[in-house]
């Protein structure tokens, strides 16, 4: 029997693009943010848009993201979580870290 590795890891990888308003999303949520998605070995990027909203693209193992949208859309990280969305897409594979962008951000 012949088993596809490659396939089968391209089937388990996912993206979301997911968004987080509120109050309390300054640089420490952000920095919170990405130490959640290293924990779960995700690669992207957060930022903060120009309403103070916060954006998150990730890609990684489909289980280990879902568990990360859990934890993003659930109050932490000293915040108040107003509404949230998330977006299931294929992976692009155009990520090699995860990093965060926005006022106060190391």
């Amino acid at each position: 029997m012949f088993f596809d590795f490659g396939a089968m890891i391209k089937v388990m990888l996912k993206r979301v693009e997911s968004g987080v308003s509120g109050k309390g999303l300054g640089p420490d949520f952000l920095e919170g943010v990405r130490d959640l998605a290293l924990s779960y070995g995700l690669v992207g990027i957060a930022f903060t848009r120009d309403d103070g909203s916060i954006k998150v693209i990730a890609e990684g193992e489909e289980k280990k993201l879902e568990k990360f949208v859990k934890k993003l859309h659930k109050r932490q990280f000293f915040s108040s979580i107003e509404n949230t969305y998330a977006l299931w897409r294929e992976p692009t594979g155009g990520f090699q870290d995860f990093s965060c962008h926005g006022v106060g951000v190391e």
